[in-house]
């Protein structure tokens, strides 16, 4: 009888420690898949980084040409003020 208990045991704690193995390879499962998932977003995220610097680089170029451009106009305009002034003094 004593044997008999002791295998009975035995097979309990194997069986259990079967449950716990089969458990743990499921989280492990469940983890690499949450590990995939989250270096997938990185990915995604890196090349959405990437285009956005890009981006961003080419508004500032584009912001530079548009500020030459405003100066340009502006002593255009100032050119145009001052003949049209000097046009009006010299009729009066």
């Amino acid at each position: 009888m004593d044997v008999e208990k002791t295998m009975q045991f035995l097979l309990e704690q194997q069986a259990r420690f079967d449950a716990r193995q089969a458990q743990s390879e499921e989280r492990m499962t469940r983890i690499e898949s949450v590990l995939f998932d989250v270096a997938t977003a990185e990915t995604r995220t890196n090349a959405i980084l990437t285009t956005l610097t890009e981006r961003h680089v080419e508004l500032a170029e584009s912001h530079m040409a548009l500020t030459e451009a405003q100066k340009v106009t502006q002593q255009n305009l100032n050119a145009l003020i001052a003949t049209l002034e000097r046009h009006i003094a010299n009729h009066h």
